[in-house]
């Protein structure tokens, strides 16, 4: 008799192949038989009624850690009711681990206060350690994030490693793969990590590769010069063999998006040469970011308190307002998500805000910025749907929520409704578009990030897999999650399984915790 028993699936195992009606059966967390009919009684019988019946999806870009959600919510609803069972945290350069010292932490701020925070580990090991004697709702596997070692060591001043810096920060970051760490994420976007040289890239990206752990870095750039931006990641995976993901992969403001075709051709050609590249994406054309994002790189070196002293300085806040009068972006359009101390501005768009306090666009940015807190974040519709789909649908992507795992229950805080809605959106563009197949887009969610990832019994739907299973109805499946509302469940998911156990049920997460930290 086995532990779970579906029957009567429109299996789509995961590979790329096509699908099949078929059953599977489950027993000890593992799926021991998939076959076009299985008469052996089970302890729970499921009649798919030749619904989907897809591996569980991996998010290959994750923050539910540096969100602090791992701890606050580990049901991690929002993405188990997507069919996530398994994450990728770590990720943006940040991690939660090592703590070198206090200014650890700080690479978290961006997202999340620091404030209050508790913890009691130090290494690599022992957060993970922490981690392995959890349940959450869904799986977790992590990166370390550059960044938190970076700031760990150097602090909060910004310039290049010296040699023995460097060979510390090297150390450190071995130190953590040996302890677990899959990769390392580089966050070449964010101050801290924007001025990394290329001593300093190539020295990380040859460590991972000797160790064969993964790089995930973003792009330094990801308008004018996202090319550029691209090639040198590109030419860095050619160079040194490393395993590379590219992440939240996009092209930003409407003059650049013409560059889409320049920018594949980046990957391709190195992937053709032999490189291992790849990309993650989400189907939104919205961004959500810090606010102070938009500021000049100039104006953020040394941290929050010279930003707030150069804003208070005459000269260099005029330096500021006239950087932000000639950005790229819509910064009237801007959606401020959230605040902190006590702003009643959240859903408000920066244009309505300068309104009411008779000042321009960018001076309301910098007052939000002053008075806001460090993680005052905003919505920016900075992208094109039908660029982002290319993407999507591109043969080297997967699909990544770039969010984290929230439940129903909220504040006035607004997150963005990839965190509710990216893998039902992706999946409901593809069946409808036929641009790809459905077995193709199921491939981007399950087996091929479990490939880059390293994670041997995931992704697949065979015999020997772990038993994490999405069961969904295609003429139906679709997210409700908004930038108005994005707290809200998918539609149309009908169960969602980790190793045999039922998860999420017509939709509903059922509460049961059944997923831990994955040991490398």
């Amino acid at each position: 008799m086995y532990q779970l028993l579906i029957k009567n699936a429109n299996i789509i195992d995961g590979s790329g192949k096509k699908p099949f009606i078929g059953d599977v059966a489950i027993e000890s967390g593992k799926i021991v038989s998939v076959q076009a009919t299985i008469s052996t009684s089970a302890k729970t019988t499921v009649d798919a009624k030749k619904m989907v019946l897809a591996p569980g999806f991996i998010d290959s870009q994750n923050h539910s850690d540096s969100y602090w959600q791992l701890f606050s919510n580990p049901g991690l609803h929002s993405l188990i009711a997507q069919g996530y069972t398994t994450l990728l945290v770590g990720s943006s350069g940040t991690s939660l681990a090592p703590l070198i010292s206090n200014e650890s932490l700080r690479s978290v701020q961006k997202w999340q206060s620091t404030s209050g925070l508790n913890v009691n580990w130090r290494s690599f090991k022992e957060y993970t350690d922490q981690l392995s004697i959890m349940k959450f709702g869904s799986n977790i596997v992590s990166l370390v994030g550059y960044s938190t070692i970076r700031r760990g060591l150097l602090g909060d001043s910004i310039h290049p490693p010296t040699q023995a810096e460097l060979e510390t920060l090297l150390s450190v970051l071995d130190t953590s793969f040996q302890e677990g760490a899959v990769g390392v994420s580089v966050g070449l976007q964010y101050s801290h990590e924007l001025n990394i040289t290329d001593v300093e890239l190539v020295a990380i990206a040859e460590l991972c590769a000797k160790r064969g752990k993964l790089l995930a870095a973003s792009l330094r750039n990801e308008d004018v010069n996202v090319i550029n931006s691209a090639r040198e990641l590109t030419a860095l995976a050619e160079q040194t063999g490393v395993n590379l993901k590219v992440s939240h992969l996009k092209i930003r403001h409407k003059s650049n998006w013409p560059l889409l075709t320049e920018l594949l051709d980046s990957f391709e050609s190195a992937y053709h040469r032999g490189a291992k590249v790849h990309f993650d994406c989400y189907p939104y054309t919205y961004t959500w970011q810090p606010l102070y994002t938009f500021l000049p790189n100039w104006s953020l070196e040394g941290g929050r308190t010279h930003l707030l002293e150069r804003l208070n300085n005459e000269e260099t806040r005029k330096r500021i307002l006239s950087s932000l009068t000639n950005h790229p972006a819509n910064l009237a359009a801007l959606i401020i998500a959230s605040t902190a101390n006590g702003l009643k501005v959240n859903g408000k768009t920066i244009s309505q805000i300068a309104q009411s306090m008779s000042m321009t666009s960018e001076e309301a940015i910098l007052n939000l910025i002053k008075n806001g807190g460090a993680t005052t974040l905003v919505f920016d519709e900075s992208l094109d749907m039908g660029t982002v789909m290319i993407l999507c649908n591109h043969s080297l992507s997967f699909i990544g929520t770039n969010g984290g795992g929230f439940d129903l229950p909220h504040g006035d805080k607004l997150v963005h409704p990839r965190s509710f809605g990216t893998a039902p959106k992706f999946l409901r563009q593809v069946i409808d578009s036929k641009s790809i197949s459905l077995e193709e887009g199921i491939a981007k969610l399950t087996s091929r990030v479990a490939k880059t990832i390293g994670l041997k019994s995931k992704g697949l739907i065979a015999s020997e897999y772990d038993a994490d299973l999405v069961l969904f109805d295609p003429t139906k499946i679709d997210s409700k999650a908004s930038v108005a509302n994005p707290y809200q469940f998918p539609i149309e998911i009908e169960g969602v399984w980790i190793n045999g156990e039922k998860v999420v049920q017509k939709g509903v997460p059922t509460g049961t915790l059944e997923g831990k930290y994955l040991k490398s």
